[in-house]
């Protein structure tokens, strides 16, 4: 399961990462998040899926860059049972920018910062997907 967390957060950066110009004309032009960024249902269901793709549009529509660098720490199993687990751990990334290169908002993941959490994953048709979480700014991690 800590395969499908590094993936999921993997695929869930290589998204942010991308230049918005082309999400942002596809949002506005009426194409959805999950045509989008479909890979994300590859490793997210919802809430955690919903949550993740309403950030994405955030961030394209806010018309802000992705982090340019990210780093997923040393994650760890904290609980495990039969159809779900826990992994808790802390990321480190450089954050959204505006085109001047300007710490994004804060909501949409403004400026270089730790996030640590807890994810929940859940066995889904054979396949480990984080089905909710829980971070917080912390000062490093």
């Amino acid at each position: 399961m800590l395969n499908a967390w590094q993936s999921a957060q993997q695929t869930l950066y290589g998204y942010l990462q991308a230049p918005w110009q082309q999400d942002r004309a596809n949002l506005v032009a009426g194409q959805t998040a999950a045509t989008l960024w479909p890979n994300l249902a590859n490793y997210f269901v919802d809430p955690a899926l919903k949550s993740e793709q309403t950030f994405l549009a955030g961030v394209k529509m806010g018309q802000l860059n992705g982090p340019t660098s990210f780093d997923l720490g040393t994650p760890k199993v904290v609980a495990l049972a039969p159809l779900t687990a826990t992994v808790a751990g802390c990321i480190h990334d450089t954050g959204t920018t505006t085109a001047t290169g300007a710490p994004g908002p804060t909501s949409l993941g403004g400026g270089a910062g730790s996030y640590s959490g807890t994810w929940t994953l859940g066995l889904i048709g054979g396949s480990w997907k984080i089905a909710s979480y829980r971070t917080a700014t912390v000062p490093k991690c």
